[in-house]
Formats: structure tokens, C-alpha cells, sequence
């Protein structure tokens, strides 16, 4: 049976059973500890600790990337919750009072105030989608992305809308007192479906 060779070992001699192992063991101890204190022993640590020192960078770097996106995400989900919650009091109140202001314009005897009412409603509305996350250029671009599992009062949106559009482009249309509440109406739960109004 061979013993294997230890760098820097030499003259090993056959173990014979039996016999002292004193010398041999001295003679391995010698040649290891000679092993450790020779240039080569410290150009190949020198080497792993360079390697283990960029090894530690490139981990560094990797979590500090990591530590950013996770941030991140975190704010977009944060964002995307709060998105979700009902408007704050104060954006509430600020559609109350608009919607109210609103309402007395179609209380009105004449006809100029509802049509105002009307068209005013519409923006409020156009504003809240668009506060919402609905996405479109413009008020009727948003009603056609809109699909109709997305808001239960769509189809009256669609029709007061419409008239809303009648009255902007053609300023000889005569809208009945009827016509202009059931507008403000279909105006109104929309805005209470988008919890909009308290």
C-alpha cells in the first residue's frame, strides 16, 4: 500500500506495521508547514482572496439591486391599494359641492341653466373616470374602452353623454326639463357606483 506524496516531501519511506511512525509524522508535519509558508502557498491565497473580495462586490451589488426593486415594487403596490380605497373625505366633499351646484342649475326655470347642468355633469363625470384609472382620451374614447362588467350604468352614461354632445354642437337643440333630469340623473349614479359622491 502507497502512501500519497505530500509536496515538498521527499525521501518517504515504506510504513512498515509494527514500527515507530514518530519520524514520518515529523517529516509530513515539516513538509505541510514548509507548504504554508512557501511563496506558492501565499500567490494561491493571494489569488483566492482576490477572487472571494470580487466575488463579495458582485453579491453586493446584486442585493443592493435587488433591495432596490423590491422597493419599487412594494410603492407600486402600496400605489395600486390606495388606488382601490375610497376617495379621501376632502375629494368627496370637493364632488358634493360641485354636484350640488350642479343639481340647482337643472332646478332652474330656464333652459340655459340645464343645459349648463348637463354639461357640467358630464365633466364631472369625464373627471372621475379619469381619476379613476379609466383610460382614453377623452370622454368618449373612455366609454368605449369601458366594458360593461366595469360599470353596471354604463348604457345611460352612453345616452346622457350623447345628449351632452347635442348640446355642445348644436346650439339651436331644445332639451326638455324631462330630458335634462334623467341626464343628471344617469349622471348621478354613475358617480355614486364610483363612490364619488357621499
Amino acid at each position: 500500500m502507497e502512501i500519497p506524496t505530500i509536496p515538498g516531501l521527499t525521501n518517504q519511506p515504506q510504513i512498515k506495521f509494527g514500527s515507530d511512525l514518530s519520524p514520518l509524522l515529523a517529516q509530513s508535519y515539516d513538509a505541510v508547514a514548509k507548504y504554508f509558508h512557501s511563496p506558492e502557498f501565499f500567490g494561491l491565497f493571494g489569488t483566492v482572496k482576490t477572487v472571494l473580495m470580487v466575488l463579495s462586490i458582485i453579491f453586493a451589488a446584486i442585493l443592493v439591486i435587488i433591495v432596490i426593486k423590491m422597493g419599487s415594487l412594494i410603492k407600486e403596490e402600496i400605489t395600486e391599494l390606495k388606488a382601490g380605497l375610497v376617495p379621501p373625505k376632502e375629494t368627496a366633499g370637493a364632488s358634493d359641492n360641485r354636484w350640488q351646484e350642479i343639481k340647482s342649475h337643472v332646478n332652474s326655470f330656464k333652459e340655459s341653466e340645464w343645459k349648463f347642468a348637463v354639461i357640467e355633469a358630464d365633466k364631472l363625470v369625464d373627471d372621475t373616470l379619469k381619476s379613476a384609472g379609466f383610460a382614453g382620451e377623452s370622454m368618449g374614447e373612455r366609454l368605449m374602452l369601458i366594458k360593461p362588467d366595469q360599470l353596471l350604468n354604463l348604457q345611460y352614461l352612453w345616452d346622457a353623454h350623447k345628449l351632452r354632445n347635442l348640446l355642445v354642437h348644436d346650439v339651436n337643440y331644445q332639451m326638455t326639463h324631462r330630458q335634462a333630469i334623467w341626464a343628471i340623473e344617469a349622471f348621478e349614479n354613475v358617480l355614486r357606483e364610483l363612490e364619488a359622491l357621499s
